[in-house]
């Protein structure tokens, strides 16, 4: 009997001992606007070693869930070593035809321990520029002007439809590194116009091997330049 009750006693630390190191991560993911967004993977990595030291042979430990027609996910650690860990998330898009991750931002960018049960939330969808990230997470328009012209650009009007959706997005061009853009734009194909000081400039696709034809429009998709996320044109009165 009571080598019996020693048994017991000792499964039930084994036991005790094993869910204190169980943990969970888990939150909401949204939009810019608080809509819950479905179909997003969060990923929980193991952050104890460096690449290199893992006994995976440099892959990454991790655990991943995907977010549901509420926008919650939860990921539990009990399967996976001691240590600490972080946890990002991401969903996949199409750019013409390519994939494409477009990451999501955590509202708590701590790492945690694997016994911890703690809550991420992430916040996603394409946004036009922050302090880390000067061209935003999407397409990048490019306006330059022709070399037939000197004609200033700047404050000129932007007019994209997606010839998908019927969607239409009106921005002003700034100033960047790439020159007069306009950023954070979701992937798709899309009709651009152009207009400065309320007047319509005649505008041409401009890119390696693109010959150029000047109209009122051009129709393409945010797959060009060195960044492979561009749609740029070249403009003239």
């Amino acid at each position: 009997m009571i080598l019996k009750n020693l048994i017991i006693g000792a499964a039930m630390l084994v036991a005790s001992a094993q869910a204190s190191l169980a943990g969970t991560v888990s939150g909401l993911v949204t939009d810019e606007n608080g809509t819950p967004v479905t179909g997003v993977t969060v990923e929980v990595v193991y952050q104890t070693y460096n690449a290199d030291d893992l006994p995976s042979g440099g892959e990454s430990i991790k655990e991943a869930a995907v977010s549901d027609e509420n926008g919650r996910y939860a990921i539990s650690t009990d399967r996976m070593p001691p240590g600490i860990y972080s946890a990002n998330a991401y969903q996949v898009i199409t750019n013409g035809s390519r994939q494409v991750n477009l990451d999501y931002r955590t509202d708590n960018e701590e790492t945690f321990g694997s016994h911890e049960d703690v809550v991420r939330n992430f916040t996603g969808g394409f946004y036009e520029s922050t302090e880390r990230d000067p061209y935003g997470n999407g397409g990048v328009f490019v306006l330059e002007r022709s070399i037939e012209t000197d004609i200033d650009l700047a404050g000129s009007e932007v007019t994209l439809t997606n010839t998908a959706t019927g969607q239409t997005i009106v921005k002003t061009v700034r100033s960047s590194g790439e020159g007069l853009i306009v950023s954070g734009i979701p992937f798709g194909t899309y009709r651009a116009e152009v207009s400065l000081n309320g007047q319509p400039l005649q505008i041409s696709l401009m890119g390696p091997g693109v010959p150029e034809q000047y109209d009122t429009s051009a129709t393409h998709d945010f797959t060009m330049g060195w960044m492979e996320n561009q749609f740029r044109v070249m403009a003239k009165p």
